[in-house]
């Protein structure tokens, strides 16, 4: 058995169940069972306390990074390695980066999202976002800004695709984020709780400054081409637009996500 740094690594042959479920995983997506790659990733997933059950090195992988990555391993993480071609078979990414784990992850609950009582809740709701990278940049920023959790409706792409995982740069690990939940049950917990929901519009009466988004908000967002769904603007109490120097049918939803998360970071910092 090959080693590093004294741990050992059992090696697998092409066609090892193992490889197979890596691949099952990635396509699939869901919890409680994901599948990670990449250093970069695999490192938020254990600083986030996520469990690893299973983490596989390709031949190249281990002799670049093992004895820098295998220490930060779980003593109850089985460890593997397969030769380049049947590991870059078994990943998704184009260039797969020598790394990649299969991990226990349960989706947050949609009372998780809205974060403890003493906090003005800050939550996202993706309505309809069908790009797992937009879904992820939208995590990412939910993140860097301070809301207190993310919440992909039943119509949107599930933030545990691999895509939306690896946008998200590891954001989907230590922010709550709740998968699938009917746009119903989101309003009912909103209106249970006190907290405004708010539309992101193209054309709103409401400019992102004017919008009061210091107390607690669920800001929807919808697609770029289609925007929030008619049920979810007539459910909404406000409706809120990004003031533009041009002229232009709509922005990227990550963008604009970004933009209203940061809005809102800034005025809960700003003193009235």
């Amino acid at each position: 058995m090959p080693r590093t740094a004294a741990i050992e690594l059992t090696p697998i042959a092409r066609h090892h169940a193992l490889l197979t479920e890596f691949r099952r995983t990635f396509k699939a997506g869901p919890p409680p069972l994901l599948a990670l790659e990449g250093p970069r990733l695999l490192a938020e997933a254990i600083r986030s306390g996520v469990r690893l059950e299973k983490v596989l090195f390709s031949r190249t992988g281990l002799a670049q990074l093992g004895q820098k990555l295998l220490p930060q391993f779980s003593k109850h993480a089985e460890l593997y390695v397969a030769e380049d071609a049947a590991f870059v078979a078994a990943m998704d990414a184009e260039h797969p980066q020598g790394v990649a784990a299969l991990a226990q992850h349960a989706p947050a609950t949609l009372d998780q999202v809205f974060g403890p009582e003493h906090v003005p809740a800050l939550v996202l709701a993706a309505a309809g976002l069908q790009d797992p990278g937009n879904l992820g940049t939208l995590i990412r920023a939910a993140d860097a800004f301070g809301a207190t959790g993310v919440v992909a409706l039943a119509d949107t792409v599930s933030p545990f695709n691999p895509k939306c995982v690896r946008a998200s740069a590891g954001s989907v690990f230590h922010l709550p984020v709740a998968a699938k939940i009917p746009a119903a049950d989101l309003m009912a917990a909103c209106r249970a709780r006190g907290v405004r929901v708010v539309a992101a519009a193209a054309r709103a009466d409401t400019a992102a400054e004017s919008a009061q988004l210091d107390q607690p908000t669920c800001l929807v967002l919808g697609q770029e081409a289609a925007g929030v769904p008619r049920e979810l603007l007539r459910a909404a109490e406000a409706t809120v637009a990004i003031p533009m120097a041009r002229e232009l049918d709509s922005l990227n939803a990550g963008v604009a996500g970004a933009i209203l998360l940061y809005e809102a970071l800034r005025q809960r910092r700003t003193p009235r």
